[in-house]
């Protein structure tokens, strides 16, 4: 399928390539949906295998942040950039203000973070650069939060109670919202399992939570839990992972877990309920509110909680209409945009 299709079939409006040879910034920008206001979505920075990985990336987050911003009732579009790099390759303040320099000669159309492998760091050397950019100070934190309270709704659906105190979480990913994700575990009392690529993060979490039990990578997806928390990479829930979960509950902030939309069905089928990824995750998008621009990090905390109430909205009525969360939050977001695409040809 070429590039045009590719957009046809997901509904992008653009796929903006950038090119710097002096700082090697190697960019795609995509612009999934504007209908409901400026794309507004992450930067990625890794090492892809093939450009076609990097499209292909790009297109299905960018598409992702655009049904949470409609789930979220956000005015707000979707957008995602993936930065390349080549092994061992050495990104700069010249390289990422490269980067900022293409981000402003859009002109608004998108805005951006940092997001897996870029840190506020790196978005400083951006924002010299580009005013489009969303300060996202304390956000890991606030995702964090969501993240429980969405938690929080799943096991209320299958225990008959919102508490987490005994239940079994494995975490997968103990970075910048993992890591968060952990210490709000504890408070509740769960028991956690813990697993990270990088040792450091796996530290911090055995100093500050002894009792946190930690496996090797490999072992996470396929150990007896209540709960598995995704927060690392994306596309870990396909044919081959699938069957071999023993977990009651998907619920995890990693972008983009499904492989494919199938592999939903593929987890209700097993008994495995799924929270969409992409709702789960959306606390994330409060910092980016105008009304909750500068409010202090308990007005935050607490709306977080809005997490929950969406979640469980969702899966009642996946239940009472037989099908899966991640279908109904899709096709959620689907109708809200399309509602407000009516009223867009009216001028003012």
């Amino acid at each position: 399928m070429n590039i045009f299709d590719r957009m046809k079939k997901r509904r992008h409006e653009q796929l903006i390539f950038c090119f710097n040879r002096p700082t090697g910034l190697r960019a795609i920008i995509a612009i999934h949906d504007t209908t409901l206001g400026t794309s507004v979505g992450g930067t990625r920075l890794m090492h892809y295998d093939s450009e076609n990985d990097a499209i292909v990336d790009a297109l299905r987050l960018s598409e992702s942040m655009s049904h949470q911003s409609a789930s979220f009732e956000s005015d707000m579009g979707g957008g995602k950039a993936v930065l390349m790099t080549e092994e061992e390759q050495e990104t700069d303040e010249a390289y990422f203000r490269a980067f900022g320099r293409f981000v402003e000669g859009l002109a608004g159309l998108f805005v951006t973070y940092p997001a897996f492998g870029t840190s506020d760091r790196d978005f400083l050397h951006v924002r010299r650069e580009t005013s489009s950019v969303v300060p996202m100070e304390g956000s890991h934190e606030i995702t964090g939060m969501g993240v429980l309270w969405g938690m929080k709704a799943c096991v209320r659906e299958l225990e008959g109670t919102s508490s987490l105190k005994g239940m079994h979480v494995a975490v997968q990913g103990v970075g910048k919202v993992g890591g968060y994700l952990v210490d709000a575990l504890a408070e509740e009392g769960a028991t956690i399992t813990v697993t990270d690529v990088q040792y450091d993060r796996l530290k911090t979490v055995q100093d500050r939570h002894p009792d946190a039990r930690i496996v090797r990578p490999e072992e996470i997806l396929e150990l007896p839990c209540d709960v598995l928390s995704p927060c690392a990479v994306g596309r870990i829930l396909n044919d081959g992972t699938i069957p071999k979960l023993r977990c009651k509950i998907v619920a995890g902030c990693a972008s983009d877990l499904l492989e494919a939309p199938m592999h939903a069905d593929a987890l209700k089928e097993r008994g495995i309920l799924y929270a969409p990824d992409f709702v789960i995750a959306g606390a994330e998008l409060y910092q980016m509110e105008p009304h909750l621009k500068d409010a202090p990090r308990e007005r935050l905390l607490d709306e977080a909680r809005r997490v929950y109430d969406v979640m469980a909205e969702i899966i009642t009525t996946a239940k009472k209409e037989g099908t899966t969360p991640y279908h109904v939050a899709v096709a959620n977001a689907a109708w809200r945009v399309g509602r407000i695409q009516l009223v867009r040809n009216i001028m003012c």
